[in-house]
């Protein structure tokens, strides 16, 4: 117990030092609250992920590219592919990943979401980003990649009350090997995992 308390008291140093607020816990980040930002303007203008960005960017010390991969759900393939609803295979490709580093021969990719509230379109939502993560645990596992990595910020309260559908599906047996190349949880939860 000690131990956790000076953990946590060093963690508020380094975030002082670096003048780098710990983002507040995804169980509080309500409708309500994300409107309250100063940050967000209307929702319209992707400004959530805008912010989850610059702050990853701060934490990791390095730009996030954009990007137009994304995996092809049949093959598990990651390919840059900007436009894949023009074609008749559309649906058979995920959406695209929100970021990109490569760093030393590593490749990172960045997914973000912020969901808040509760209803349909919020479950659709977090339903889609579950079958996006599957396809990144089936691509490590089909292509047994060594450099590659994916960081999934799930940020909101609705991303909070359905976390452990996440777990679950980390913690499959067919998956549990790959835990050190995949990443979810919130921009809290990356802070302190990063540290």
């Amino acid at each position: 117990m000690l131990s956790n308390i000076i953990l946590l008291h060093s963690y508020f140093n380094y975030a002082k030092q670096l003048q780098v607020i710990i983002p507040s816990s995804s169980k509080y980040q309500t409708k309500e609250w994300r409107k309250s930002r100063d940050w967000y303007k209307n929702g319209k203008s992707n400004e959530c992920e805008k912010y989850q960005i610059k702050y990853v960017e701060e934490i990791i010390n390095t730009k996030i590219s954009k990007t137009d991969d994304r995996i092809n759900i049949k093959t598990k393939e990651i390919i840059d592919y900007r436009t894949p609803l023009v074609n008749v295979d559309g649906f058979e490709w995920s959406e695209k990943f929100d970021g990109k580093v490569i760093d030393d021969g590593d490749i990172y990719y960045f997914n973000f979401k912020f969901i808040c509230d509760t209803g349909g379109t919020q479950t659709r939502s977090l339903r889609e980003t579950y079958q996006f993560i599957n396809n990144q645990l089936e691509y490590l596992r089909k292509f047994n990649v060594y450099d590659t990595y994916f960081i999934n910020i799930l940020d909101g309260d609705a991303s909070y009350n359905h976390i452990d559908k996440f777990r679950y599906l980390l913690n499959k047996d067919k998956y549990k090997y790959l835990s050190n190349y995949i990443f979810v949880g919130s921009l809290h939860d990356f802070y302190l995992n990063d540290k």
